[in-house]
């Protein structure tokens, strides 16, 4: 009963592949539809992926994070004006924090690292048409290795709503320098530093300065690329 259950669930949901190299994608894509699954489409090329996102309505997309490349912005845009925007899956390849801040920034449904198992998607896929979030274990190695911790999505929505600004001086908090100093190295008045800092408490929920550094260490490396 369980097998059934699952491949159910499997043919539940439409899926799009895209990665850049024509036959891994291929490949991938054929071992979805062998496990169940419903592969509407294939892309290999950033406007192939949002015109077929258009025409395919797929529940679910499964892209590289090379094919997406500095566009990630522009693929969220698009996606959002859509009537029902697709899950997305990352399968993420590079090696440093400042590109895995940004790929969390984004806040897909599902984090994969692209040495995972096939296992790793397929429990991934099955996970995010019941559930938010995803993260597969060697994506959250790679988080440890670079420092990074995971956090969860209020976490995130409240980091979202900080202005560059606001970021650079959590940032310049959690360096250990002084109000005086943060506003020296900014060149803006302690006043202006202070109405800053009070945007910062309010925005993040916490209860004043005095917990302003501790969050702010909390969260450090998703502020490491600012």
């Amino acid at each position: 009963m369980k097998n059934n259950e699952m491949r159910i669930r499997k043919l539940d949901s439409s899926v799009l592949v895209a990665k850049e190299e024509p036959f891994s994608c291929e490949v991938l894509s054929k071992l979805l539809e062998r496990e169940g699954f419903d592969v509407v489409g294939r892309a290999n090329e950033l406007d192939d992926l949002i015109q077929k996102i258009h025409t395919k309505k797929p529940k679910c997309v499964i892209v590289e994070a090379n094919l997406i490349g500095k566009e990630t912005n522009h693929l969220l845009k698009e996606l959002a004006s859509t009537t029902h925007p697709p899950k997305l899956v990352l399968y993420f390849n590079a090696s440093n924090s400042k590109e895995l801040s940004k790929a969390l920034d984004a806040n897909f449904n599902g984090y994969l690292y692209s040495e995972d198992r096939l296992d790793e998607l397929y429990k991934c896929l099955l996970y995010i048409q019941t559930q938010s979030k995803y993260y597969s274990d060697g994506f959250k190695d790679l988080m440890k290795k670079l420092g990074l911790k995971e956090i969860d999505s209020d976490t995130q929505q409240r980091l979202k709503s900080l202005t560059k600004r606001e970021k650079q001086i959590l940032y310049l908090v959690t360096e250990g320098l002084t109000g005086y100093e943060i506003a020296d190295s900014l060149c803006i008045s302690y006043r202006t530093l202070a109405n800053h800092k009070q945007n910062l408490i309010q925005k993040l929920g916490i209860d004043s300065n005095r917990h302003l550094l501790k969050f702010g260490l909390q969260i450090k490396s998703y502020l490491d690329s600012i």
